[in-house]
């Protein structure tokens, strides 16, 4: 039998005192008090489990001749690895009342799939599905999506901007198109720009050095998205498209994709930019899977995550060069620390030494 002893605390007794009354003669202010006091509980920590794989797909058909499809499953809640490349798929591109093209893995990159085909180009105007058969058997497929005709770069032009309160100086790059009049447009652009930097080389003799210029890959990782829902038929100019940083007297090589998507792809684009752009505030909404277009045949509520996209593509290059930015551009460079040895391993991402990198 369990015993309470008879001593009570005078002060609890006042306090439980004090409790029954506010009950009894204000119910607002004891329900006031509930919810503050339970308002400072320590949040639980919630556990959200993964109990299935789920596949995840980026590919990407233009008309342009190196198509690709990227294939990869989730793995189940506990594995330390959250994304595996996926092997032993069988994948076709089936054009609308044409070709079927199949596409074989990429023995050096696991998970990467291309056409067997070195001549298979998509064509403007024909619709294109995805089929998948994957080594356990199940299927997805995507609906036929039309290749939009891809819309020119009317031009480039790069604008030297210096930095300021802590910003890295550099290239702006922004373009003019001149939309289609009378069509929906829906459009994307990414961007890749090279830029040189310097070392102090390595010594080979008679005071000549070596490997003390390469070159830096720069990607801009952000969703660059436009309609044309209220400029239909305009000219638009000046649209930013990338910055490319100033580190070093002479060239920077930089080049434009604009792709013209479909509407379901530009609402795909949109909704991974909204997730990019989340800030981990209270008010950001609650995360989203970014489900997509291909859908399992046998059961239409499993959809993979990720987008097979159908767009046209138009590119351009633009070569400034910082040299043409006098006494600013040349004091910038000459303030800069200058690191010792081989270029390649002063700067980890540097890709290519001396000469342009291929395709410049």
């Amino acid at each position: 039998m369990l015993m309470i002893s008879g001593n009570i605390n005078p002060d609890r007794r006042a306090n439980q005192q004090l409790m029954r009354a506010v009950m009894t003669r204000s119910p607002c202010l004891w329900l006031f008090l509930t919810l503050l006091l339970t308002g400072c509980l320590d949040p639980a920590n919630v556990v959200l489990r993964q109990e299935t794989e789920k596949l995840v797909v980026e590919g990407l058909l233009t008309n342009e001749s190196n198509p690709f499809l990227r294939l990869s499953l989730t793995t189940q809640f506990g594995n330390a690895n959250t994304i595996e490349p996926l092997q032993g798929a069988y994948v076709e591109v089936r054009q609308v009342g044409g070709e079927s093209v199949v596409f074989r893995p990429v023995p050096a990159e696991r998970g990467l799939y291309r056409p067997t085909s070195s001549v298979f180009v998509a064509k403007t105007g024909s619709a294109y599905s995805l089929y998948l058969k994957l080594p356990d058997g199940r299927e997805y497929r995507t609906e036929p999506q039309t290749l939009p005709a891809s819309v020119p770069i009317e031009s480039l032009t790069a604008t030297f901007v210096e930095g300021e309160r802590g910003r890295q100086s550099g290239f702006q790059t922004s373009l003019d198109l001149k939309d289609p009049v009378k069509t929906q447009n829906f459009y994307r652009w990414t961007a890749r720009g090279f830029h040189q930097r310097i070392s102090k080389g390595v010594p080979v003799g008679f005071g000549a050095v070596c490997c003390d210029r390469c070159w830096v890959l720069e990607e801009d990782p952000s969703i660059n998205l436009f309609s044309d829902a209220l400029v239909d038929g305009s000219l638009v100019k000046g649209r930013p498209v990338f910055f490319s940083p100033f580190f070093t007297l002479g060239k920077h090589l930089i080049e434009v994709q604009q792709y013209s998507l479909t509407q379901q792809a530009y609402q795909y684009w949109g909704r991974y930019r909204d997730q990019q752009q989340r800030t981990g505030s209270i008010f950001d909404p609650l995360p989203a899977p970014l489900l997509g277009n291909v859908v399992n045949i046998a059961d239409p509520q499993d959809i993979a995550l990720g987008f097979f996209e159908v767009s046209g593509v138009a590119r351009k290059r633009i070569e400034p060069v910082a040299s043409t930015q006098g006494q600013i551009a040349f004091n910038l460079n000459n303030s800069l620390f200058v690191p010792a040895g081989d270029c390649m391993f002063a700067f980890p991402f540097s890709v290519y030494v001396s000469i342009n990198p291929p395709g410049w």
